[in-house]
């Protein structure tokens, strides 16, 4: 077998449906397995996508324990020589899946790799990017980014400035399609991958573990292509919540378990800083939240340095 492919399905059948369905139509060259892991979805039954698919295999869990640990319960199941983790709401538009294990193939240093995502309408989504660096935001927070011609500017950030019909070597890639070889996943703590996240970040912590501990690449390619649909407008009120409750607590521990408290609570004054200086309502909205975030975080410290 050379590919598992794992898919995580928290209550969303048809787009569940229609990825599995595009992986079927679309995967020509490589042998693949399907491993279908449902976190308790109150939607339907996990027996609903085997009368579809009856070669899937299906695991279910009795509650939803979310995006890392469901990718964790299929990875033990897994009998690959790579690991694909897709995300439910992804359609592959070409045969994106061969075309990426054929690049892991070609260079054994890759040891994380993305496809191109694109949104609906075929604009390409900012899948590389950089680590959350203190440096970067002091150089952003002080506009050297007018210095710079709009080619170094991209290279030194990649995200939304990257040109995505382009591959890159980057820090991390989203973890909607994140392929990696076994043998990498076997060099994890436990042989699996960090699960201490519930949803969000988990995808930086990957890919930092994999670059930084293992010294291996993180890769983009824009030849394999592939449909994500991203939340729209409807869900905006979710987003909020979900940036409040689970990625800056996630941030907020990523940095000051690889930084120390000092660096992390600059991090965040600093993109505080940042945000206020922009324009547009929500870039105030978000340089409020990092405020009162470490100011939370601040207190809780010093009550427990006096308890």
């Amino acid at each position: 077998m050379e590919v598992s492919i794992i898919i995580v399905n928290y209550n969303t059948r048809v787009l569940t449906t229609n990825c599995i369905r595009s992986v079927y139509e679309k995967t020509k060259s490589v042998s693949f397995e399907i491993i279908l892991v449902d976190n308790n979805s109150s939607e339907c039954s996990a027996s609903v996508f085997k009368e579809e698919f009856p070669n899937i295999c299906i695991i279910e869990n009795k509650a939803n324990i979310g995006f890392a640990r469901g990718n964790n319960a299929g990875i033990e199941k897994a009998s690959g020589t790579y690991v694909l983790l897709l995300n439910s709401d992804t359609e592959l538009v070409n045969d994106a899946i061969s075309i990426a294990v054929k690049q892991m193939q070609n260079d054994t240093r890759i040891g994380a790799l993305s496809a191109q995502l694109i949104y609906p309408d075929g604009r390409p989504q900012p899948v590389a990017a950089r680590f959350p660096s203190l440096k970067i935001e002091l150089l952003e927070f002080l506009r050297v980014y007018k210095f710079e011609s709009k080619q170094k500017k991209s290279k030194r950030l990649h995200g939304d400035l990257w040109d995505y019909s382009k591959p890159v070597e980057t820090d991390w890639v989203w973890g909607a399609f994140l392929l990696m070889p076994a043998a990498v996943l076997k060099q994890f703590p436990d042989q699996k991958l960090h699960d201490d996240f519930f949803m969000y970040f988990e995808d930086v912590q990957w890919c930092y573990f994999i670059k930084k501990n293992l010294n291996l690449k993180i890769v983009y390619i824009p030849d394999g292509v592939v449909v994500h649909h991203i939340a729209g407008s409807s869900k905006i009120k979710d987003h909020w919540i979900n940036f409040k409750t689970k990625i800056l607590p996630n941030q907020y521990k990523f940095l000051l378990e690889k930084h120390g408290s000092v660096y992390t609570y600059m991090y965040y004054l600093v993109k505080a800083l940042h945000y206020f200086t922009l324009k547009g309502e929500v870039n105030k909205m978000k340089a409020k939240e990092y405020l009162e975030f470490i100011r939370s975080r601040y207190s809780d410290k010093k009550i427990n340095e006096h308890v």
